[in-house]
């Protein structure tokens, strides 16, 4: 039996990242990880994730959204592997999905990732990065997982 995928991670490229940040905090939700150009908050069940959209948008080999095209999120789907990267990458093509970034070691973090669009331009990246990682034993958490 195949395992479902892990996808409680969701990510909003945003345009003004300390108004965002300002106000999720001023929600009380607590912080997973923060740096410059990235905060992750810890949700019950899932984690929210900002991140620039114009790096969003690098990262998913995307346009940043203007109106009602490019991207302005991904919900990332946490590999267990990084070859399950390349495997769910493939289900992808197969299944009529757009690879926008095929699978490769990301730009931002340690790790292997890919993005993909579904038939109605709904991004979701996959990834795999070291338990070590803080988003990744976030995402673990959230999910009632072992780090």
């Amino acid at each position: 039996m195949q395992k479902l995928p892990l996808a409680n991670t969701i990510t909003l490229g945003v345009l003004d990242i300390e108004r965002e940040r300002a106000f999720y905090r001023a929600l009380g939700w607590p912080l997973a990880f923060d740096s410059d150009d990235f905060a992750v908050f810890e949700l019950r069940g899932a984690l929210l994730a900002l991140f620039p959209a114009d790096k969003l948008a690098q990262d998913a080999r995307a346009r940043a959204q203007t109106e009602r095209e490019g991207i302005r999120f991904a919900v990332i789907i946490s590999a267990e592997t990084p070859e399950q990267v390349d495997e769910m990458a493939a289900r992808v093509e197969q299944a009529g999905g757009r690879l926008t970034k095929a699978p490769t070691e990301p730009e931002f973090f340690d790790g292997r990732d890919a993005y993909f669009a579904d038939p109605e331009g709904n991004y979701w990246e996959i990834a795999w990065a070291p338990g070590e990682n803080p988003v990744t034993a976030a995402a673990r958490r959230a999910a009632g997982l072992t780090p």
